[in-house]
């Protein structure tokens, strides 16, 4: 789950349509959203999340050394890589702690170069993935647990809401998914909903809200066990904000 932003429509095609074809070259499904300016994708980081983003340096209004750097400071973060033709200012950009640096003089080299470094420090990270009940298509869909945002529950049917990826509705009792999620860190909330630590951005006394700005419930006969768990989680992970 890609954005890329720059102010020049021509270049954000043409990074776009690289950026999807490296990632296709290794067999790898990509979903890239465009930006022409760095409001629009702020905006939008406030709604939903990136795994990766890349970003033009001399934007009008805001620098994007300036951008990355508020979005270095979001709770669920993504890996950031510069893309600019002044290669004086990758020194400019350490602050920022980027993936990458792409100079648009070599253009193609280079992000082919950091999206093949990207994808094998990806493919190192731990994934675990679970085994779940489909209701809408049958039979059983292996899903990584990492990209499992919350569970709503909808009696005998539990509705999962994934980073990146489309929500899936499980068959199953929300106390069978607490006990299968609650080694993977995810929390019980609410009696309908169960919710995964790393994507909760503050948690307050009535409710949580994720890093993708929805607001869930707290309940109160959960409250204490909840927020004692995610304290836990915090000092363990040092992530969020307790309110």
């Amino acid at each position: 789950n890609i954005a890329v932003c720059d102010d020049e429509l021509k270049t954000l095609d043409i990074i776009i349509a690289t950026v999807e074809k490296c990632f296709s070259s290794h067999d790898i499904e990509t979903d890239i959203d465009g930006f022409r300016t760095p409001d629009e994708l702020w905006q939008t980081l406030g709604k939903q999340s990136y795994n990766l983003v890349f970003l033009d340096i001399n934007m009008p209004d805001t620098d994007g050394v300036a951008l990355g750097k508020k979005i270095s400071e979001l709770t669920n973060r993504p890996d950031i890589i510069f893309v600019s033709s002044n290669t004086d200012r990758v020194f400019d950009t350490f602050v920022v702690n980027p993936f990458g640096f792409v100079r648009k003089s070599e253009f193609l080299k280079d992000v082919a170069s950091v999206i093949d470094r990207y994808v094998a420090k990806r493919s190192d990270e731990p994934r675990t993935l679970l085994r779940f009940d489909m209701k809408d298509r049958g039979g059983l869909v292996a899903l990584d647990v990492s990209q499992l945002k919350y569970v709503e529950c909808l009696r005998n049917e539990q509705m999962f809401y994934m980073d990146g990826l489309e929500d899936r509705t499980v068959r199953s009792r929300m106390e069978e998914l607490e006990k299968t999620l609650a080694p993977y860190d995810f929390v019980r909330i609410h009696k309908g909903y169960l919710v995964n630590y790393a994507y909760i951005r503050r948690f307050d006394n009535n409710d949580v809200t994720l890093v993708s700005g929805e607001v869930l419930p707290v309940g109160r006969s959960k409250r204490a066990d909840a927020m004692e768990k995610y304290l836990e989680y915090v000092h363990k992970h040092g992530t969020s904000i307790i309110g």
